[in-house]
């Protein structure tokens, strides 16, 4: 049989001492201890997690709850993972009632009240502080009510009593703290100062004797519990005797007879007794009374012994953290780690990881470091994965591994893994801190190996977009050279259209003219007859025509006049008439096309020079001009039947009339495409119709 206890941590007395009641009655009894620290239960259930989640996994036959375990005591609820494990393992509650399961409660009232009236009717004290643990916690509840109504109920027997209640945590530095605000805000000190814990209690008196004014360092302090430390602080600690260790006995008990089906009470209650000592301001018993009485001597005749070797313990702690904080991995931490081990005689230690941060406990886990049958295996460098639960599983079976305890390292709401231990009963509190910088160091390695990870990542992306950004440039670098090559060969087409455009000036216009001019003053100085005057009529017509088409030539105003469609029929029907050879139009398309300006523009042009091309060069029979919409593409295409463009040929494949093409056509965003051979030359332009309406290009 194996029993679970969950509480905080084991490093303060009062966990301690519960926790030495129910190991000492479950090494009585035969039964198997697992101890497991760093989980807290949160009633209220808001983070997502579950609420103890290693229950699932530790194989065990029954559960104790401490309530230290719970985070939020004011608003305890009943979470719905707590109920799924109270219906398949028996539980029961120590240190305060929960709900309808079996609890161990302290009867604390009677006692309370007797701590209210020894100070108020014996020594006359008027003026009170309360300092308490949480408002809403069961045990501060009753503690601060009887503290309440004693000041109510002496109002009239004694008048100006009174009370101020501050509320807290029950530890040493809260008590410290509430204190420290207090005395910053009240200068005059009260008759005496009533702490809801021995801790509180011990916190109050370590900040007032560290206080010049003796009215403070002398202020009378009472606690409660009756920790160990209570009766070897100066002045010994007046307080109320809870018997922890009986309260973890009892919760044995209850729990073996669970397992066994034998119903147990719901409430079992522990008494409590009042303690006198000086610290309330009653005398200093003798040394024979204190050895009589309260046995003390025994502890103090011990206490520097033990001192020496916690101090011992402690500068182990101080030196394995301080080593911690240096390392940089995993495997740098295990030498450190053994020689802590060894220093403080742990015999059996198991360290275990998760894969990742976790919100609720895995199955999985992957074993780091083990130290079990006088042997150390290190696997830092490549842990192996193993299964949570058989591993429990089989750490039952084991009679050598009876009393573990677990340790839990978090980060927030998220599980990084957890240590095992088997270790001395006076080591305990040091293998808490420890467990808590190897909770801290790993926490930070992960947090050192992700920042690793993302580093790389980000170098990796860095190369990668330095990469991207290099071809990115190069291929601006070529577009630009490409643009200025295209800028040059653009003005180098511009200025061979001009100087063309000059020649037929110069070649054909004003030669007709100079000779209209000599013809003119010819027929000046004879009788014109008719003949002449008809001949010089025809050349002005000739001449004329010859003008408007170099005009129309430079700009198709019948474009703007007529649209698209009938600007190239008519520039077809010009070519039937004046190049000898037939030209056909086949439009296979809407009419108008969705085109903006410049695209018309490019588009005329592209037929008008291959119609060009076709009348000065090809020798063709007839050339036909077909547009059509298709597929979504715009197709255009001037196919003659001339004798192409063979080797030799005049119309040369990098002539500037074809280049100007390819130039139009990539302005349109259209891939352009020039096929010759013998009997068949095609100029083909294919272009997308989502080009329609762009802007066109610069």
């Amino acid at each position: 049989m194996r029993i679970a206890l969950f509480l905080n941590n084991l490093d303060g007395e009062y966990q301690l001492s519960v926790y030495r009641g129910v190991r000492e009655e479950a090494r009585k009894l035969g039964i198997g201890l697992l101890s497991v620290q760093g989980e807290a239960l949160n009633g209220k259930s808001k983070s997502g997690t579950e609420t103890i989640p290693a229950w699932k996994l530790i194989a065990a036959d029954g559960i104790l709850l401490l309530s230290s375990v719970f985070t939020d005591e004011s608003e305890i609820a009943a979470p719905s993972e707590l109920r799924a494990m109270t219906s398949q393992v028996p539980f029961v509650s120590i240190g305060m009632r929960l709900f309808d399961y079996p609890s161990i409660i302290v009867k604390n009232r009677e006692s309370m009240e007797l701590l209210m009236e020894h100070l108020i009717m014996t020594h006359g004290y008027r003026d009170f502080i309360y300092v308490g643990g949480p408002a809403k916690h069961q045990d501060n509840i009753v503690r601060e009510d009887v503290f309440l109504k004693a000041i109510k109920g002496g109002e009239r027997a004694f008048p100006g009593i009174r009370g101020r209640v501050y509320s807290g945590i029950f530890n040493e530095l809260s008590g410290m703290e509430i204190m420290r605000n207090h005395i910053a805000v009240h200068p005059e000190p009260p008759d005496c100062i009533v702490a809801a814990s021995d801790n509180i209690a011990i916190g109050i008196q370590e900040l007032l004797q560290s206080l010049s004014d003796p009215r403070w360092r002398n202020c009378p302090v009472t606690g409660f519990d009756d920790i160990g430390q209570a009766q070897l602080v100066n002045p010994p600690l007046t307080t109320v005797r809870q018997s922890l260790s009986e309260q973890g006995s009892m919760a044995v008990r209850a729990i073996r007879d669970l397992i066994r089906g034998i119903a147990v009470p719901r409430i079992i209650y522990v008494e409590s007794t009042l303690i006198l000592r000086s610290s309330c301001g009653c005398p200093e018993k003798s040394e024979d009374a204190r050895r009589g009485t309260e046995g003390i001597l025994p502890a103090m005749s011990a206490a520097p012994y033990d001192i020496i070797k916690s101090e011992i313990y402690s500068l182990n702690v101080n030196s394995l953290g301080h080593n911690l904080a240096l390392i940089d991995s995993l495997p740098a931490m295990i030498p450190y780690l053994q020689g802590f081990l060894t220093n403080l005689h742990v015999q059996s230690f198991y360290f275990i990881l998760y894969g990742d941060a976790l919100k609720n406990i895995g199955e999985t886990g992957y074993l780091v470091f083990e130290r079990s049958g006088g042997r150390d295996l290190s696997f830092a460098e490549s842990p192996p994965a193993m299964d949570i639960g058989s591993f429990f599983r089989k750490l039952k079976t084991k009679e050598e591994f009876q009393d573990l305890c677990l340790f839990h390292f978090r980060s927030g709401n998220e599980y990084l893994g957890f240590v095992l231990y088997e270790a001395p009963d006076q080591v305990y509190p040091q293998m808490s801190s420890a467990s808590v910088f190897i909770a801290n160091t790993v926490k930070r390695l992960r947090s050192l190996d992700d920042e690793k990870e993302r580093s790389r990542k980000l170098e990796q992306e860095v190369a990668y977009r330095t990469k991207d950004l290099l071809e990115v440039n190069r291929k601006l670098k070529e577009e630009a050279e490409r643009r200025i090559a295209v800028e040059a060969e653009v003005l180098r087409i511009s200025d061979l259209e001009r100087r063309r455009f000059s020649a037929d000036l110069h070649d054909d216009i004003c030669q007709r003219l100079a000779g209209i001019s000599m013809f003119c003053k010819s027929l000046a100085v004879q009788d014109t007859p008719a003949v002449f005057l008809h001949e010089l009529s025809e050349l002005i017509d000739e001449t004329l025509i010859r003008t408007r088409r170099y005009a129309h030539d430079s700009f198709p105003m019948d474009l703007d006049a007529f649209g698209l469609r009938e600007a190239i029929a008519g520039l077809c029907d010009s070519i039937s008439r004046e190049g000898g050879l037939h030209c056909s139009l086949s439009w296979k398309a809407p009419d108008p096309l969705p085109l903006n300006r410049n695209q018309e523009i490019n588009i005329y042009r592209i037929i008008q020079e291959a119609l060009q091309n076709v009348v000065k060069h090809s020798g063709a029979e007839f050339v036909r001009v077909k547009l059509s919409v298709e597929d979504s593409f715009l197709r255009l295409q001037v196919r003659d039947n001339g004798k192409g463009m063979g080797k030799g040929n005049r119309r040369d494949r990098e002539g500037l009339g074809l280049r100007s093409m390819e130039y139009r056509a990539h302005q349109l965003g259209a891939e352009y495409c020039l096929r010759s051979r013998k009997g068949f030359t095609a100029v083909e332009i294919t272009m997308p119709l989502e080009n329609m309406f762009a802007k066109p290009k610069n």
